[in-house]
């Protein structure tokens, strides 16, 4: 019998163990509720105060949208924009955004946000590719597969909702090859 316990234990830790890369895995690929999630339709601004209804008035065939909660999370949205720029000269269809996130708040609080956004950004182009939303975030997170608010979320979106991929956190070597992946898989 306690040869049993002792065999019982061994296989147990022996499938832990062997578990363990596929639950790395899956916290950190880019196709994890890519395919079950959607993107919602919300309104969002551009710092040009273009009015826009996304997912169907983002600007390319296909879009890596890079969703933030916090300004402490700008170095990571950051690091995805060489990146989207490389892809873009390649792929004429792909557009990019950076989407910063935040609960309906009271119009004081989005003017004075929207205007710092504003004053903090002279790069033309990327103006046009600066939206904020003010959303329910609780939906929002919720349709998107997002557990919580503690990273960045980039995702490739259609313009009628569909993600073809996703990735969580700074952008990676890892990341871009799986965005460029998906890109190729989607015939860009």
């Amino acid at each position: 019998m306690r040869l049993n316990k002792i065999f019982a234990r061994h296989l147990f830790w022996l499938l832990i163990v062997s578990l363990l890369p596929a639950f790395w895995l899956w916290g950190s690929t880019g196709a994890r509720n890519a395919q079950t999630a959607r993107f919602p339709a919300i309104q969002a601004t551009s710092l040009d105060n273009a009015r826009l209804h996304l997912p169907q008035d983002f600007s390319g065939q296909l879009n890596l949208v890079v969703v933030s909660f916090a300004r402490e999370q700008q170095h990571d949205v950051d690091s995805w924009i060489p990146a989207a720029r490389e892809i873009q000269t390649k792929h004429p269809k792909f557009s990019y955004y950076e989407l910063p996130t935040m609960s309906s708040e009271n119009l004081l609080y989005r003017w004075w946000f929207d205007t710092a956004l504003r004053n903090n950004t002279n790069d033309h182009d990327l103006r046009n590719r600066i939206l904020t939303a003010y959303v329910n975030k609780h939906k929002f997170l919720k349709a998107l597969g997002i557990a919580n608010e503690k990273q960045v979320v980039a995702v490739l979106v259609d313009r009628t909702g569909k993600i073809y991929w996703r990735a969580d956190g700074d952008c990676t070597e890892e990341d871009k090859l799986g965005l460029m992946q998906a890109l190729a898989a989607n015939q860009m």
